[in-house]
């Protein structure tokens, strides 16, 4: 059996922590049962990070990049108009509680014990997030869409309404639809006015 490549280990370590922690929580686990989970020897564990502190951040950044490539792809795209990519972009967040697996590590990042970790990922993610949201915005200025001064005050102001849902406890079922009332809030404060007949 040929040896696996380092990234490929790497990964591997890095997604038995993250189902380790969604099972048992991170301060109740320890390297061994990391290990055990990857299939792999304690010094294995070793060569990829010094301490557990170390993967519990590998397991962070790992959220945020997949996070981000998610959203970036909602929104990608030519000829979409800034309305309709802010739209976008709520229905994206919304739909990542439907991806498999994504309930659980909400739970597991919401959990008491793991606040840090969440403040990492929100630290880590909300200044991809301002400036997704800004390019966004200053789109909608140049086609006429939105009126706001600073598109990047703008942008603070939209997530932290959005990041509001979570905040108050919506529960994960529930988060598509809170979302998509919010993004109606959202381009109401950023001057879009729908057109009807």
């Amino acid at each position: 059996m040929a040896r696996r490549s380092r990234d490929t280990r790497y990964a591997e370590l890095v997604s038995a922590a993250a189902a380790t922690f969604a099972e048992r929580g991170v301060q109740n686990t320890l390297v061994s049962d990391i290990v055990k989970a990857a299939g792999v020897a304690q010094g294995t564990f070793y060569l990829y990070f010094k301490t557990k502190d170390d993967v519990v951040l590998a397991v962070v950044d790992s959220i945020v990049d997949r996070l981000q490539a998610s959203l970036e792809a909602a929104v990608a795209g030519e000829g979409i108009s800034a309305v309709e990519r802010l739209r976008l972009l709520c229905d994206a967040l919304g739909s990542l509680t439907a991806v498999p697996g994504t309930t659980e590590i909400v739970d597991f990042m919401h959990a008491p014990e793991n606040r840090p970790l969440h403040d990492r990922l929100v630290a880590s993610l909300a200044p991809k997030l301002v400036d997704l949201m800004a390019g966004v915005i200053r789109q909608g200025v140049a086609e006429g869409s939105f009126d706001v001064p600073d598109p990047r005050a703008a942008a603070w102001f939209v997530l932290a309404g959005l990041q509001g849902t979570e905040l108050s406890g919506t529960p994960v079922a529930e988060a598509p639809q809170a979302l998509g009332s919010a993004a109606v809030l959202a381009l109401r404060a950023l001057g879009y006015q729908e057109h009807r007949p």
